[in-house]
């Protein structure tokens, strides 16, 4: 396995082997889910590692969390009987294999996942000619959105830039320090109270269409932004 391949491992109730020390009793099922999604954001691992060995097939919905919140290939670890594999994949993993596991055998998994499903250099959101969701048109050469019933909203060059970046990193947390860098470069710094402002103005002109485009930008407590739709890219 390449030496800068990174992994993130959690069973079918997101904990982290050797990482539920400290976690208080009352609430431990949600906090190992808010760890695990911190720690995603924060490793921004190549594959997620899932030990669903004993899940006997309750990690389904784990593995559609997952998928609604990163796009990082994941790779299930399953019962030996392989009855489960047909529903995790069809829930959004990318591979399965049975344990108990072989190194060797996960290593080279781990390879052809990388290989296969590994992050591309893709193209910025800003080159397509059209983005859509939510039912309506985003072209972001012309920093205008298209919406049903002939409506034409024009957005300012920060306003599209900011669109753009949320429509490349659907269903994922945006700090503000992200949102930051996709509008002003890693060598200009801004205020979280000018990301928020920018955040506002774009809400604003979304909400003005109406449902569902209002509710597309969610904040998420303490974190940043999250884009809540599906994105297809057009020309």
């Amino acid at each position: 396995m390449p030496a800068a391949t990174t992994i993130v491992v959690a069973r079918e109730d997101f904990s982290i082997p050797g990482g539920e020390d400290g976690l208080p009793l009352e609430s431990k099922p949600a906090a190992l889910e808010t760890r695990f999604f911190n720690l995603l954001r924060e490793a921004k691992p190549d594959v997620v590692v899932l030990d669903l060995s004993r899940a006997n097939g309750s990690a389904v919905d784990m593995i559609l969390k997952i998928r609604r919140q990163s796009s990082v290939p994941i790779l299930a670890v399953c019962d030996p009987s392989g009855k489960c594999e047909k529903d995790y994949r069809t829930a959004g993993v990318a591979e399965c294999i049975p344990g108990p596991v072989d190194v060797v055998t996960f290593n080279e998994m781990l390879q052809q996942i990388v290989r296969v499903n590994g992050r591309p250099s893709a193209q910025p959101a800003r080159q397509a000619d059209v983005l859509s969701f939510a039912g309506i048109d985003f072209k972001p050469h012309q920093n205008l959105i298209c919406a049903p019933g002939g409506i034409n909203i024009r957005l300012t060059t920060a306003e599209s830039r900011l669109l753009s970046h949320f429509a490349a990193n659907p269903w994922e947390v945006q700090t503000r320090a992200m949102l930051a860098e996709a509008l002003y470069g890693k060598h200009q710094p801004a205020t979280d109270r000018a990301i928020d402002v920018v955040v506002n103005r774009l809400r604003t002109k979304l909400r003005s269409i109406g449902e569902p485009a209002r509710y597309l930008i969610k904040t998420e407590f303490r974190q940043g932004y999250r884009f809540v739709s599906d994105t297809v890219v057009g020309n």
